[in-house]
């Protein structure tokens, strides 16, 4: 009896009530996670143009709407700073973080926020993980930044300073980029051991993007030319070099300075148009301010044995 009397009242519930069931059985339609775009274009606008109270305006009233949008509250804080609110900017910003606005930006602008609060070893320690977190920014600019200039009496100031114009212009300031400089110039380069007669092949070796390339411009005297690039890279602490030619040519090396000459070792074509690739050591011997000696050797049997595949003497070229 009792199961009869739930079926009824369920019968009773479904026909007087169709629309409660209609809500049940239609899928739910989830809010939109990401703003408009041109209700994000216009608000950039407003931000880039330093209209602060309109961007404010712009951006807090995203922020309400889509209360997960990371980048609306991050920019709503920095408004706020920038409109003298940096307490409220604060808060903003570490929930524009948290949301995932970019560490380098959020640490950056918190540092601002800080400061303008006279926070200062907040805003320094906020400033050292922007630098640490890989923000992009020169000495100089974070030295023009006024709302840091709260805190320039800081002890730890120019040690940031510092390391921020190292982290924008490494080659410049680690000296285990200019290992290779010996090599640059431009050179007459002939066979080793043979007398100067006749033109020789020309290398034209260059510092290139801010002095981190040491750039190879090869022209042979029979008719050969191709480049190399040369990099120290410090994630592995060894130099790289690629070249390449107008034969279709493509070597990769791998080394480090030893005893002032650059050893290389990788690999190279093997020889007409075969397939595969054939062991290969490059030797750059520093003989003199104005001689260097290229030696080449390859290795039919992966490292076994060693075959001379060139010779060069490099004499540096009389202006």
């Amino acid at each position: 009896m009792l199961l009869v009397l739930r079926r009824i009242s369920v019968l009773i519930f479904i026909l007087f009530c169709p629309s409660a069931i209609a809500a049940q059985a239609a899928p739910s339609t989830p809010a939109a996670a990401t703003p408009p775009a041109a209700e994000l274009q216009a608000a950039a606008t407003l931000f880039a143009a330093s209209d602060w109270k309109a961007a404010n305006a712009a951006y807090a009233a995203i922020a309400k709407r889509f209360p997960t949008h990371a980048l609306s509250r991050f920019r709503t804080g920095v408004t706020l700073t920038e409109l003298g609110r940096p307490a409220e900017g604060e808060s903003m910003l570490r929930e524009g973080e948290r949301l995932g606005a970019p560490a380098p930006q959020a640490a950056y602008r918190l540092a601002e926020s800080l400061a303008e609060q006279h926070k200062n070893d907040a805003a320094i320690g906020e400033l050292a993980r922007a630098q640490r977190a890989g923000l992009g920014l020169t000495g100089a600019q974070i030295e023009a930044n006024t709302h840091l200039a709260k805190v320039k009496s800081h002890a730890k100031w120019n040690e940031l300073i510092l390391a921020f114009n190292i982290a924008a212009a490494p080659c410049t300031h680690d000296p285990r980029f200019r290992q290779f400089d010996f090599w640059v110039g431009d050179w007459d380069v002939r066979p080793t051991g043979q007398p100067p007669v006749g033109p020789a092949s020309r290398n034209n070796i260059t510092l290139e993007e801010s002095r981190c390339i040491v750039q190879e411009h090869w022209t042979g005297q029979g008719g050969g030319t191709g480049q190399s690039f040369n990099l120290f890279d410090r994630s592995i602490g060894k130099w790289r070099q690629t070249w390449v030619d107008n034969g279709g040519g493509q070597h990769d090396y791998v080394g480090e300075l030893k005893d002032g000459n650059m050893v290389l070792e990788g690999t190279t074509p093997a020889p007409n148009g075969q397939l595969g690739r054939v062991a290969t050591r490059l030797t750059l011997f520093h003989i003199g301010a104005d001689s260097v000696r290229q030696f080449s050797q390859v290795s039919p049997d992966s490292g076994r044995t060693w075959l001379v595949a060139y010779d060069f003497m490099y004499v540096r070229r009389k202006p």
